[in-house]
């Protein structure tokens, strides 16, 4: 039973490789508007859920004539995405009359913000920081662990915590207990020792095991967007931690 687990696991990892390709997606937002004197740009591209949220900005040009004839404007990109439904938003309408297409028309992303910072931003790509000092002596809040076929979000961030001390030593909460370890850290990588923690029974709905399990199995870090990313090996998983409000 376990071989045939660890196979189909194997099988799902081949799969998902394949979807995403080098190649990647194309993904395209076509728009109806007043008049050729507008243009449309593909701004970010994000997951949230279960969904591929991609962000549109149209504009006017106002040095450019143009005659008052209904028109169609278009931007495209390819990009390495899942395979996931795909949800528009568009920012920067000022006509009156109402598009047919599909699409939500938003007057800003503070519209859609908090929405955003629960997602995964593909596209442009934040610059990643390997760098140890954007990780230490810092309290980062367990948000979410994503895998190959599945993602485990976490419903009290606040319960599940890491801080690394400058001298190689973890204090975390493991949701009502509290513990740490020793870990090593160079610029991109990470790995934890054993970790230990008091004993106290949690609420039924504890992920305080898992949180611990994966810990001890982390390979690799960055940070990206002010997020903390821990790697799991062989691409098994990610971890993704916020920073402690107000730190």
């Amino acid at each position: 039973m376990a071989m045939a687990k660890k196979i189909i696991f194997l099988m799902i990892l081949v799969f998902y490789s394949f979807a995403w390709g080098s190649d990647g997606k194309e993904i395209t937002v076509s728009l109806t508007v007043p008049d050729p004197t507008w243009s449309i740009v593909i701004d970010a591209v994000y997951t949230v859920g279960n969904e591929l949220w991609v962000i549109s900005i149209v504009s006017q040009n106002p040095d450019m004539m143009g005659a008052q004839v209904i028109s169609t404007v278009k931007d495209s990109l390819k990009l390495a995405v899942p395979g996931l439904p795909v949800k528009n938003f568009i920012i920067g309408k000022t006509w009156a009359w109402e598009n047919t297409e599909p699409y939500t028309f938003i007057p800003d992303l503070k519209q859609i913000e908090t929405e955003l910072k629960s997602g995964t931003r593909l596209y442009p790509e934040a610059e990643r920081s390997t760098d140890p000092r954007r990780v230490l002596n810092e309290i980062w809040q367990w948000e979410s662990t994503t895998t190959p076929v599945e993602k485990i979000d976490v419903a009290n961030p606040e319960r599940y915590t890491i801080l690394l001390k400058d001298e190689g030593k973890i204090q975390a909460r493991f949701d009502c207990n509290r513990g740490g370890g020793e870990y090593e850290i160079a610029p991109g990588k990470l790995t934890f020792g054993p970790l230990i923690s008091t004993r106290m029974a949690c609420p039924e709905d504890t992920m305080d095991a898992a949180f611990m399990r994966d810990l001890q199995r982390v390979t690799t870090f960055f940070v990206q967007d002010s997020m903390l990313f821990l790697e799991l090996p062989y691409d098994s998983g990610t971890m993704r931690f916020r920073p402690e409000e107000g730190h």
